[in-house]
């Protein structure tokens, strides 16, 4: 069965809602507000085309005929997710659950090209039928409807449409998005998180934000870029051309001191939007983990429970997501 008729509504609800803990058809059938019998007729195309699985019998609080529980079927469908940092690039394969199945690295020669990256990802990406598509996470600017990417710091990458490149190149469907976005997003799939900033840091400096519960792109996919504000007049020359860019200023730092200018800008950004959860990520974070989270300010600050693969993974459930 061609999975991609299963993406009406009703199919999505019934999903969402197996994959957020409802065991049975009746459970189903009341959280989402349809009837048994139109419950029954989805979850069985469902467990055909191979998503939903019975797990055995459960009783939920009735003394009638136990009811048979329902899971997600970690193989009904995979997605693939990669990041494109400036220096690697890190592909992994997701299950229906989003669980990491297989995961890579390849390093990326200074001045990498756009046909580097489709060379370095051809290898790694399989095309198959419960293969839903591949997410490429990138630094931005870049437009996410589009998949037209400029991102800072990779000199020659103008205007490339990476998104169409890599589809006319792999074979498959394939969405783009900033990096930071997609790590935000991962963050989420794990953990209830509502007005929240991921802050990335690692080749560059960025943040996801999920602002009532959504992430928020803003109007022309550029929003997150707090790298990209200015901290510190006259202060270093950034990537972007700018002088005094947090991202500049935070490079420039080391130790105590870097970490003490992420958490001046974070502190800005908390104001700024009344966040009330952060969560720290990239290398620069995961290197020094307890030095960054002491300069941050009073909220709930945590990082990331996913590594160095958060980016990867955020890219693959931006195409997983399309099912939930």
């Amino acid at each position: 069965m061609d999975l991609t008729s299963l993406r009406s509504h009703n199919d999505r609800t019934v999903l969402r809602l197996v994959r957020s803990g409802a065991l049975s058809r009746a459970s189903i059938a009341t959280d989402a507000g349809l009837t048994p019998q139109a419950v029954s007729k989805i979850v069985a195309r469902l467990m055909s085309a191979g998503l939903l699985e019975e797990t055995g019998a459960v009783r939920d609080g009735g003394r009638g005929k136990p009811r048979m529980s329902l899971r997600l079927c970690p193989d009904g469908a995979h997605a693939y997710g990669a990041y494109v940092d400036r220096d690697e690039l890190r592909v992994v394969r997701l299950d229906l659950t989003g669980e990491v199945v297989s995961a890579s690295v390849v390093p990326l020669a200074p001045m990498f090209t756009p046909s580097d990256v489709l060379d370095a990802l051809a290898p790694l990406v399989e095309p198959g039928d419960r293969v839903l598509g591949l997410g490429i996470g990138i630094a931005g600017p870049l437009d996410f409807r589009d998949g037209v990417v400029s991102p800072n710091g990779l000199p020659g990458w103008s205007s490339v449409p990476l998104k169409e490149l890599a589809e006319e190149r792999l074979g498959l469907p394939v969405v783009v998005d900033k990096d930071t976005n997609a790590a935000v997003l991962a963050e989420a799939w794990r953990t209830p998180l509502r007005d929240a900033a991921l802050v990335l840091v690692g080749t560059g400096l960025g943040v996801g934000l999920l602002l009532g519960g959504e992430v928020h792109r803003g109007a022309r996919s550029g929003a997150g870029e707090l790298g990209h504000t200015t901290i510190q007049l006259d202060g270093p020359l950034c990537v972007c051309g700018r002088r005094g860019c947090v991202e500049a200023v935070h490079a420039a730092a080391s130790g105590v001191e870097a970490a003490r200018v992420l958490g001046a800008a974070v502190t800005n950004l908390v104001q700024l939007l009344d966040l009330d959860q952060i969560v720290l990520s990239g290398r620069k974070v995961l290197e020094s983990p307890e030095l960054y989270l002491r300069a941050m300010p009073e909220v709930d600050v945590s990082i990331t429970s996913y590594g160095a693969d958060l980016v990867p993974v955020g890219a693959g459930l931006l195409v997983l997501a399309d099912l939930f």
